[in-house]
C-alpha cells in the first residue's frame, strides 16, 4: 500500500507495530469530492488491516484544514471501518480550535449508530504529533 497525495492532501503510512497502521493526515483537503479518492484508498487500506489484524489510527495532528465535503468522506471512511470490523482511532489536536470542533461535533453524529458494547472507533484528543516510526 502506497501514501497518497493529491494536490495539497498527503496521507502518510506508518507502521509502528505489527497490529497498527497510522495513517497521518499532512496539508490541507479542500476538493469538492476528496470522497472520490478517499473512499477507494480507505477501502484497499482496510482490506490490509483485516488480512494482518490490525488496527488503523487516523492521525490528524499535523493537519491544517479541511472542508465540509472532507467531513462527509470522513463519515464514510468511518462507516466504512466499522462494517468492516476494523478497530479505528481517530487522533486529533485539541489545542486547535476547528480541530476540536470538528471531531467532537463528528463523535457526537456517529454515536448513535454505534450498536452493542463494542466499540470500533475511538476518538482521542490529544496535542502533539507522534514521532513518525
Amino acid at each position: 500500500m502506497e501514501n497518497y497525495q493529491d494536490h495539497e492532501l498527503q496521507l502518510d503510512l506508518d507502521r509502528p507495530t505489527p497490529t497498527k497502521i497510522r495513517v497521518v493526515w499532512r496539508g490541507q483537503s479542500t476538493g469538492r469530492a476528496p470522497g472520490m479518492i478517499l473512499r477507494p484508498w480507505f477501502d484497499r487500506l482496510y482490506a490490509e488491516a483485516q488480512k494482518q489484524h490490525a488496527a488503523v489510527e487516523l492521525d490528524f495532528l499535523s493537519f491544517e484544514h479541511f472542508n465540509s465535503s472532507t467531513i462527509a468522506a470522513l463519515v464514510h471512511v468511518i462507516n466504512a471501518a466499522r462494517e468492516k470490523g476494523v478497530p479505528l482511532t481517530v487522533r486529533y489536536d485539541r489545542a486547535v480550535r476547528w480541530q476540536s470542533l470538528s471531531f467532537e461535533a463528528l463523535e457526537r453524529a456517529i454515536r448513535p449508530f454505534e450498536k452493542g458494547a463494542a466499540r470500533h472507533v475511538e476518538f482521542i484528543p490529544d496535542s502533539a504529533p507522534h514521532p513518525t516510526s
